[in-house]
């Protein structure tokens, strides 16, 4: 019997399956997923997984999960089209899977070097287990790396490298680090301290083209203008890119991730979509955003079992980040590059800080390093005007500086 059919066991496709169940949905629930593995969490592939020998990536759910709340979990399956107007979809080894309501839980994969840059496939990448198994075992060989992106994965990479006695090289083609996710003030402090421990960074150049030299027996970065860098290994982590094509060969509007609306409703009335596959609608910034983390995703979940149960939709949360580097720990909340001046709160421990944006005199962003109690109340009073905030927290701010 045609039921909810989730596709995809991403963290927002196990949340979803977990808040139909909360939220009282009895339908039949089938979770489907391409990867033969039981669910399992990706954030801690670029930090534990680099580090710890014997990683094993931790499921997002015990295998009796599945079972105890009526979700069918099928592995292994490759979903080959979606036929709206039926209500099925169909898999590559002919199998046709009804439904009644369908959500896109599809996330996203590494945005790939062009064949003209890497035309042997010398780049290693990061966002599955296979990828993190392939990129250890030549870790544990190599005496110098070279990544490619200057993001949160690509610092998190080069970090755990430097501790492990590497020579990293970022290449970077902005003039800063993490120029997506954190404030300026916050990406030099990370800089200084990485460089510190032996980090090399390159900005504003861009890679022309990479290949393996045999006679040296090294990997080699070609840069625009000839220069070269030789590496033993070469990591591209150059973004994501939304598994929106299934999507938009079925009909429903994509446009850098499949177009929801802010209750996650695709174009189809049938269909919604959640986590790094989807872009949703918000109406303050009145434009669609993807998310590309854990916590908007598992949100996500909440608010599309809601309108599918016919309960009351959950109250939005903003979106929240985090990154951890060998010993920093950045948290991210809110509108980092709209805030207009910026002020600085240090934590009762040492090295701790939390940087606050500001629009005019109200709070529209904080970024905290190592302290996640800070952030956890800094994070409940986004929205709050500045001498309000000054005295819920009983400090007197210093005059904010423009950045």
């Amino acid at each position: 019997m045609a039921g909810i059919l989730i596709l995809g066991a991403s963290h927002s496709g196990v949340a979803t399956a977990a808040a139909l169940r909360v939220a009282g949905c009895e339908d039949a629930v089938t979770l489907v997923t391409q990867e033969s593995a039981l669910p399992y969490h990706r954030p801690p592939l670029s930090k534990d997984g680099l580090t710890k020998q014997d990683f094993a990536p931790p499921l997002l759910r015990p295998e009796s999960f599945y079972a105890a709340n009526r979700i069918e979990l099928k592995q292994g399956v490759m979903v080959e089209s979606i036929h709206p107007a039926e209500k099925y979809v169909f898999s590559t080894d002919g199998t046709r899977y009804p439904y009644h309501r369908l959500i896109l839980a599809c996330g996203a994969e590494s945005r790939r070097l062009p064949r003209t840059i890497d035309p042997d496939g010398i780049a290693h990448y990061l966002r599955t287990h296979d990828d993190l198994q392939a990129l250890k075992a030549r870790l544990s060989q190599a005496g110098s790396i070279a990544i490619i992106g200057g993001g949160l994965i690509g610092v998190e990479i080069a970090a755990i490298a430097v501790e492990n006695g590497l020579r990293a090289t970022i290449i970077e083609a902005g003039n800063r680090l993490m120029e997506r996710t954190v404030s300026k003030s916050i990406a030099n402090y990370v800089l200084d301290r990485h460089e510190a421990r032996g980090l090399s960074v390159r900005f504003g150049v861009t890679l022309t083209a990479l290949h393996h030299d045999s006679r040296r027996g090294a990997d080699i970065v070609t840069l625009e203008g000839g220069e070269t860098i030789a590496a033993d290994l070469v990591v591209a982590a150059i973004g994501a890119v939304p598994h929106d094509s299934l999507a938009g060969r079925a009909g429903l509007k994509v446009n850098g991730g499949v177009l929801c609306s802010e209750t996650g409703l695709t174009s189809d009335p049938s269909i919604y979509a959640v986590g790094d596959c989807s872009a949703w609608y918000d109406p303050i910034l009145q434009r669609h955003i993807r998310n590309e983390a854990v916590n908007p995703g598992q949100d996500q979940a909440k608010v599309v079992a809601a309108s599918i149960a016919g309960t009351p939709l959950p109250v939005k949360r903003l979106a929240r980040y985090w990154s951890h580097q060998a010993g920093i720990q950045i948290q991210m909340a809110g509108d980092v590059h709209g805030s207009d001046m910026e002020a600085v709160l240090n934590a009762p421990v040492s090295g701790a800080f939390s940087v606050l944006g500001f629009k005019g005199a109200r709070l529209i962003a904080v970024q905290t390093i190592n302290c996640a109690q800070q952030f956890g109340k800094l994070h409940d009073m986004i929205g709050m005007d500045r001498d309000a905030l000054a005295v819920a927290l009983d400090v007197e701010f210093p005059p904010p500086h423009h950045h």
